[in-house]
């Protein structure tokens, strides 16, 4: 299926707002969408949400003949791949354009930029090395696709663990977790990507959104590692500007700055993760379980209304007064608080209309209860046609019956 064109009002509604500093979805020219990172009970795997814009990986090894080139080194492969139901106009049938391009940015990113310590990779020289794939999928696309995608790369890799590995010169042993703790990979920096959106106006803005990136100009990404150093650029006009060449010395240092944040942020997930794991217990946060409904139709949890405010006091008093004025059973809705400036409009819906509800399928295994979803409903015994027709009053009075004739004199 082709994707759908964006019509000219489309367009210039963007572009206008844009020029005046605002985004459709209220955020700045130059603020990230909120980044959730969760982490699965496999080693290597991860869901990253960029906003609405969902992708999972996992890394796996195994181990094979190294190249004659590098008898030294390990391997890094890494694999991109569109779900179906990610959007409309991807096909998986084939690789695609888009495929490839993110493909290659991501080797770019971590095989190029010698991110992962290839020669720690080795069993035997010559012989047996580590080979380390990344298999990314992407869930759900709503723009900035590469940099979704390299949080999730790099967060897989950071938790990822290999077996340990014994060689007796002529046999090599790989040792379950059970037998020895698996080790982590050795990862020299940590490099992720920044992306930039060009208008046609001469306005920047940073993590574009789907409508964003075929409304703009030009495209730039640009990746970043923890100490603050370009590692690759990729530039590329959508639609020719004079404007977008000036775009790389304006963004470098806010690149520069936000990496640091990102990796930081990663940093931590992943570390109270493996902490929890060697200590056998349960993540209290950031796991697979946290982005799926049980109470829900729905696999995914659906993004909640964000709202920006200016003043949350005046908000909440606003809201309360609102709870005390309207008692009716119509749908209503809690304000919550959720940081500076922010906060989340959850809706109460009835019955869970829409949004899923919960299971209300009644149990029927014992026969005590089986009517007993039924026990308020009242039973009226149905009367006859005959008796109702019986009891019909034909002596009374009635328009009908009444019959008036009026004579001229009348009408005069």
């Amino acid at each position: 299926m082709k994707e759908t064109y964006v019509s000219i009002c489309e367009r210039n509604f963007v572009n206008k707002a844009v020029s005046i500093d605002t985004r459709l979805d209220g955020r700045t020219l130059l603020e990230p969408r909120l980044l959730r990172i969760n982490i699965g009970s496999n080693w290597g795997s991860c869901i990253v949400s960029l906003g609405q814009t969902k992708v999972a990986a996992q890394v796996s090894c195994d181990v094979r003949q190294p190249k004659t080139s590098r008898p030294n080194e390990g391997m890094l492969h890494i694999n991109v791949e569109f779900s179906a139901l990610a959007a409309l106009h991807f096909d998986n049938t084939k690789q695609s354009e888009a495929t490839s391009l993110i493909n290659r940015q991501l080797e770019k990113c971590l095989k190029d930029s010698k991110c992962v310590d290839l020669e720690s990779l080795c069993i035997v020289a010559d012989k047996k090395v580590w080979n380390i794939r990344i298999d990314v999928n992407i869930i759900n696309h709503d723009g900035n696709l590469i940099d979704c995608a390299s949080i999730a790369s790099l967060t897989a890799l950071m938790h990822f663990h290999r077996p340990d590995v014994t060689s007796t010169g002529e046999e090599v042993i790989i040792h379950s977790f059970t037998e020895k703790d698996p080790l982590p990979l050795t990862l020299y920096h940590h490099p992720v990507c920044i992306s930039f959106i060009t208008f046609e106006n001469g306005k920047t803005v940073v993590d574009p959104t789907h409508l964003e990136e075929r409304v703009g100009s030009a495209i730039l990404t640009l990746t970043v590692n923890s100490y603050q150093e370009i590692c690759s650029l990729y530039f590329d006009y959508i639609e020719y500007t004079s404007l977008a060449a000036d775009v790389i010395p304006l963004v470098t240092n806010f690149a520069a700055n936000y990496a640091s944040k990102l990796v930081k942020e990663i940093k931590e997930v992943v570390k109270q993760d493996i902490e929890a794991k060697y200590k056998k217990e349960t993540p209290k946060s950031n796991t697979f379980s946290h982005c799926i409904a049980p109470d829900k139709i729905m696999s995914m949890i659906s993004e909640r209304i964000n709202i920006k405010l200016l003043t949350w006091k005046i908000c909440n008093e606003v809201a309360v007064d609102e709870q005390m004025v309207d008692d009716s059973d119509e749908e209503q809705g809690e304000i919550f608080n959720i940081g500076d400036g922010t906060a989340d409009l959850i809706t109460k819906n009835i019955d869970g209309v829409g949004e899923g509800g919960k299971n209300t399928w009644q149990s029927l295994d014992s026969s005590d209860n089986e009517f007993e979803q039924y026990k308020d409903i009242e039973y009226i015994e149905k009367k006859s046609s005959e008796k109702i027709i019986d009891d019909i009053e034909l002596s009374g009075n009635s328009e009908e019956e009444t019959t008036t004739v009026l004579s001229k004199e009348d009408l005069l």
